[in-house]
């Protein structure tokens, strides 16, 4: 039988264990922590360029194809007058109740 000096040894070392164990489960924590907002910042910043690609990409087809209209509308001005007009008025038909 465990005498109570032994007793209490035990538990002393076992709350000591428990310290320590708590302490490392904190850092292992922090380290995680760390590494998940370092990770999610990547992944954050890569989808920032990403968008910024699109972005440029979409912004040079806009250019072009507005480019085109002006050299089209250039080329055939009655054309264009007459093709808007019938535009305009299929809107306009579409939109009325």
């Amino acid at each position: 039988m465990a005498t109570k000096t032994e007793t209490t040894a035990d538990a002393a070392k076992l709350q000591a264990d428990v310290d320590a164990l708590r302490k490392d489960l904190a850092e292992v924590t922090k380290t995680l922590r760390t590494m998940a907002g370092e990770g999610a910042q990547t992944r954050t910043q890569a989808a920032a360029e990403r968008i910024r690609e699109v972005s440029d990409q979409a912004r040079d087809q806009f250019d072009h194809a507005r480019e085109v209209a002006v050299e089209r509308v250039r080329e055939r001005p009655l054309s264009s007058v007459a093709v808007t007009f019938g535009v305009g008025l299929l809107i306009g038909r579409l939109l009325q109740k």
